[in-house]
Parts: structure tokens; sequence; C-alpha cells
């Protein structure tokens, strides 16, 4: 393949583009593309649409800060420009396309465009405020390019992409073929149980194989001839191979907010080449959030802290996380493995003729190297029920539960039929999946995250830490101390935190929600909201007792940015 010259995009190649600063519909007051007359039927959610329609976020209403919510995911492009460069692929031949339907997104317009001669393309164009620019695109077409050339994950070929919105569109975007097959979540609860078992050992087969590729380091995957100027600089990549580098790693959360230019938070992002470089800038992360602005505006639960003990317990972190990159229970499971970000039924595609044989899997939108300690997960539809105790021969759940439903039990044993499947198709990852202690594990995931979550998660690890530090192997002595008194206050403001947390979920199945304050659509919102409105009064009401009406009101699981 030749050399590509910037600033371009191609089609069936590797194409760059350098990154330009997002601008935001707030602060610019961006206004829709004005087009001309589509000979294109368009539908949104199976319902006719306008090109409008394909621009705004129309899978959902907020509760709150609803129109900060759909300025974030309104992404305008140029359709008769888009349209005019799909027809003009080779896999379409020239066919005008006739047909586009909208399948939205948390981050992108998913278009599923159909030619007169019958072609389906899929077209992906991310939204702009909350997609890093350019970085998300070229590293998720690095993946799917990676994955399908070094493993047998079924992922969709890239027909042609663009991560420079200076270009006819007016749009980064991906263009893929289709996924063959249905998705799972349309079969899994019709499978016997025997196709459900031939299912999951499939599935853990497919996770070993990308389990398998080796890697130099941690971060995000990029093409190397595809490379920004920034990217280019001494450090700032590692060398794959001839094809593949890493890069720094932005997701919807680093550095997240508003408009925000990753170039800004660099010196954090990585690559890494050590588990301690890498643990040491997570903490950063989570200091730098707190620091610059980054507050949650989701409910803050009890105990969140000020700024200054976020910084206190984030500092402590710092102090004790060389030592913790060479503890016992984890030193066997550092090596840096690739697995996908969200793997859940909606993002798993099986065979119409055979629902046991996995066909495509989407989606692979942040993905990124990390420590195997952190990737290898349970998948979210085979998660154990709780109680669960993985690496015993058999499933059992504890005494109290015993009599719950044969669900729980169902899915103990789904649990445990991954587990031997994993054991089976990949040693190191069924071991990292059951061996590494759980509070370094949660120290790496939610260091990052104490401007979301607060500080007492972070805070709790520290305290297991501290308190089984001879089975760490660490060879020197821990470097805080917690107190008696500093104990039993954080067990009592841990239950406290806990009871919250119990509460937020069953208010969000009761408001068919989520953080956001998001609700799907096809259901009541104006209901929704009256519920919800009812909900929050008897919540502050409760709380008033113990503290002032504005305290109660911080503590409600929807706050308004105001």
């Amino acid at each position: 393949m030749g050399r590509l010259s910037p600033n371009r995009c191609f089609s069936l190649g590797y194409r760059f583009s350098s990154p330009r600063r997002r601008v935001s519909l707030y602060a610019n007051g961006m206004r829709p593309l004005h087009l001309p007359h589509l000979r294109t039927t368009l539908t949104d959610s199976g319902k006719p649409a306008t090109e409008e329609d394909l621009f705004r976020y129309n899978k959902g209403r907020f509760l709150v800060n609803e129109g900060y919510e759909l300025a974030k995911r309104y992404s305008p492009f140029d359709v008769r420009k888009l349209c005019r460069m799909v027809s003009a692929l080779p896999r379409v031949a020239g066919s005008p396309i006739t047909r586009i339907e909208k399948k939205e997104g948390g981050y992108n317009k998913a278009l599923m465009m159909t030619a007169e001669n019958g072609t389906k393309i899929l077209a992906k164009i991310p939204c702009r405020n909350i997609v890093p620019q350019w970085y998300g695109t070229a590293s998720e077409v690095a993946v799917l390019e990676f994955v399908k050339s070094h493993s047998t994950t079924p992922v969709s070929d890239v027909l042609t992409w663009c991560a420079d919105d200076a270009n006819p569109v007016h749009s980064e975007y991906i263009v893929l073929e289709p996924s063959v097959g249905q998705q799972l979540t349309k079969v899994w609860d019709h499978l016997a149980e025997h196709d459900r078992v031939k299912l999951i050992r499939n599935f853990a087969w497919l996770e070993s194989q990308l389990a398998a590729n080796k890697f130099p380091g941690y971060g995000a995957l990029y093409l190397r001839n595809a490379l920004p100027p920034a990217l280019k600089q001494p450090g700032r990549t590692i060398d794959v191979d001839e094809t593949y580098c890493l890069g720094p790693m932005y997701h919807g959360s680093w550095p997240g907010g508003f408009a925000a230019d990753p170039d800004d938070y660099a010196k954090y992002s990585g690559p890494w080449t050590t588990l301690a470089e890498l643990g040491r800038d997570l903490v950063h992360q989570g200091i730098c959030q707190v620091r610059n602005y980054k507050t949650s505006y989701a409910g803050r639960g009890p105990h969140y802290g000020t700024p200054e003990e976020h910084i206190r317990v984030l500092e402590t972190v710092l102090q004790v996380m060389p030592i913790l990159t060479e503890a016992g229970p984890i030193r066997r499971h550092t090596e840096p493995v690739l697995s996908h970000p969200d793997f859940h039924p909606g993002n798993i595609f099986v065979s119409a003729d055979d629902p046991t044989v996995i066909v495509g899997v989407i989606d692979w939108q942040f993905t990124c190297i990390l420590p195997r300690f952190t990737q290898v997960r349970w998948p979210l539809f085979l998660a154990p029920p709780e109680g669960y105790q993985p690496g015993t021969p058999n499933p059992e759940l504890p005494p109290t539960d015993k009599d719950d439903t044969q669900q729980a039990q169902d899915e103990a044993l789904r649990a445990k039929c991954y587990e031997a499947a994993l054991l089976k198709s990949r040693l190191e990852s069924y071991l990292a999946l059951t061996e590494p202690d759980a509070a370094i594990r949660r120290l790496f995931i939610s260091c990052p995250f104490t401007y979301r979550d607060g500080i007492l998660p972070v805070r709790d690890c520290l305290l297991k830490l501290s308190q089984n530090w001879a089975h760490l192997q660490v060879g020197q002595e821990c470097p805080y101390r917690f107190t008696t008194a500093e104990v039993a206050a954080h067990e009592r403001q841990m239950a406290e935190y806990e009871g919250w947390l119990k509460l937020r979920e069953n208010t969000h199945q009761l408001l068919r929600s989520n953080d956001g304050g998001w609700v799907p659509s096809g259901v009541d919102f104006e209901e929704i909201r009256a519920r919800h409105d009812k909900l929050y009064r008897r919540f502050v009401e409760s709380k008033m007792e113990r503290m002032s009406e504005e305290d109660a009101k911080r503590q409600w699981f929807f706050r308004d940015r105001g």
C-alpha cells in the first residue's frame, strides 16, 4: 500500500487526518445543515423521519439536564454527501441510496443505508461532543482491523473511514459491512439450556483468542501510518508491529466534559510500558478531574467528600500504587491484553440457523489494552448472583439464599459454565478472573472516578488492603495507617453508602432510568417525571430529619446542573 497523504479520507485503506479542536454547540450556537431535498426514505426507530431527526437524539428523554444531554448528542452532517460517498463505494457499485434507517446509540448515530440495488451499508457518525475527536474514530478502526487480522472473532469489514470532520460529510465517520445474523438479546431467553452452554463455551473461546495477543504496553491501539503530528513526537506511541502502535487512551469519561480537548490531558493518557506508570497516571487522572472543574451530576452519595478529602485519599493511593504493582496476588496477571469493553447480548450476533454460533461482535469503541487482571471480568449476561463463590466445584449460594428463586440458581450454573469454559480455553484468563485481590482490582478501576462515586469506594479499598497487607507479599510495611476510630467511622459510612446505592438501584428501576436520568422512548415520560417528582419530595423530606434541605437535595440520585 502506498504512502497516504494527510488531511484526506480513503476507502478500502488506511486514512489519516489531524485532530482539530471541537466546538461546543452551546458556546458556538451550531445550527443544523440545510440540505437539498433527498429522494431517500428516512426512518428513525421505524418511524418516518426528517434530516433533522437524523441529527437529533430521539431514543429517549432526560429527567434532568435535558437540554444539555440532547445537545451533547446532536450531530449534524451532510446527508446528501454521505449518500453520494457511500454510493460510490465498490461494494455499492454506484447504486443510489434509497433508504436510511437510524439506529441510535449512546455515543453514535448508526445509519443503516440501503441502495437501490439492495446493498446494505452501515455508517457510524460519532457524537462530536462525547467521542474524543479523531482519537475515538481512529482507534476504533485500528481495533477492528487488528481483531479481524489477529483472531477469529467475527467483526464487520471497514469499507471507508475518516477521522477528520473537515470533509464533504462535515463529520467523522466509519462505514462498515452490516453484521449478519440476529442479536443475542432476541434469542437468549428462548434457548434451551444445552444450547446456552454451547454458546457460552464458544463465547469463552473467542475471548481467549483475543487475550492471547501480545502487546508491549498499555494504551489505545492506532494505525502507525495514520497518526496526527501530535503522536509523531518522541515518546507518544509504542510500536506493536509494522502496522499498529499504542497511543493515548481517551474515552467518554477521560478527559470527558462537554467539548473537552484531549490534547490538554495528554500527559496522563499514556501509553505506558509498565504497570507502575499506568497506576500512577490513573490516580493523576482522578486528581486532575477533581482539581479541574469536574464534578458529578449524578447524585452524590453520603459522605461524598470535599475536594481536599478527594485529593488526600488519592495522594495516599499514589504512595501505595508502586508497591501494589509488585504484589504477589496480581504479579502474574499484569500482562497487557485486548478485551471488548462491553460484552452484552446486544453487542453479540448469532446465526439465524444455529444460535450457538457467534457470527458478529459489534461496538468496539473505546477498546483499550490494559492489564489482564482489570480486563478479564464477568460478561453482563453471565454475571453470577450475589453470594456466588468462584472456583468452587459446584455453585452454591449462601444458606440465606438457598430458598431464593430458580433464576438465581440458573445464573450460578451459567457462571460456573463460563468459569469452566475459560479454564479450558485459556488458563491465564481463568486465573485472572478468580485469583487477584479484589481490592487491588477495584482500586485500579475506581481511582480515576472519585469525582463521580465519592471517596468511600477508594478509601474502602485502602482499608481492606491495609487489613490484608501480609497476604500481598510485598516485603515492606503499609505506607499508611487507619486508627481504630477511623475504621469504625468508615464502616458506619460505608454501610450508609451501600444502603444509598441500593435505594438508587431501586429508584432507577421504578423510573426505568439510569444515573443520567435517561428514560427510554416508548414510555409515558410525563408519568415517569411525575413519579420522579413524588419520589424526590419523599426522599428530601426523609433526609431533612438528619441534615439540611440543601444537603438532602445533593444526595438525590439525579442532579440538575443549574
